[in-house]
């Protein structure tokens, strides 16, 4: 296919709890023990981006994706420690500005500013599943950049 697919996003607590996950495109069955899957990913995210600041030549170098052949991952840690990864096909470009705009126009409306909503809790809502899906669906299909 010659268009953007994104397959998943996950969302970690500060702490490495996963507290959302949604998935489109996902072709192959689930896995028998999607905590241990989370946990696993949060581990090579800790990995990467300890890797990353270690081994980069300046200061502020920040890990931001790895692609496999099959997938690329895409990572966007906020200010308040919540990390964000999509996973996308091989060809797809830079997902940060896609992330950023997940993450404060999306999960801090719907989400943070919840009074219902606590920290670390997994996320209910809603309001921003379907902002979500409205933001994804229709260029998951397509070869369309997301709109930043």
């Amino acid at each position: 296919s010659t268009g953007s697919m994104i397959y998943n996003l996950y969302v970690f607590s500060k702490n490495g709890k996963c507290i959302f996950y949604q998935e489109w495109n996902v072709q192959r069955p689930p896995p028998e023990n999607r905590g241990e899957d989370q946990a696993l990913l949060f581990g090579l995210l800790k990995a990467l981006t300890s890797f990353v600041s270690k081994a980069s030549p300046t200061e502020c170098e920040t890990f931001q994706s790895f692609e496999t052949s099959t997938y690329k991952l895409h990572f966007f840690e906020a200010g308040t420690g919540v990390k964000f990864v999509i996973n996308t096909d091989p060809k797809t470009l830079n997902m940060q500005a896609a992330l950023k705009k997940i993450y404060s126009d999306m999960f801090v409306e719907y989400v943070i500013k919840n009074p219902l909503y606590s920290l670390l809790e997994p996320v209910k809502c809603s309001a921003f599943e379907s902002s979500l899906d409205k933001y994804i669906k229709p260029v998951s299909y397509t070869h369309l950049t997301l709109p930043t």
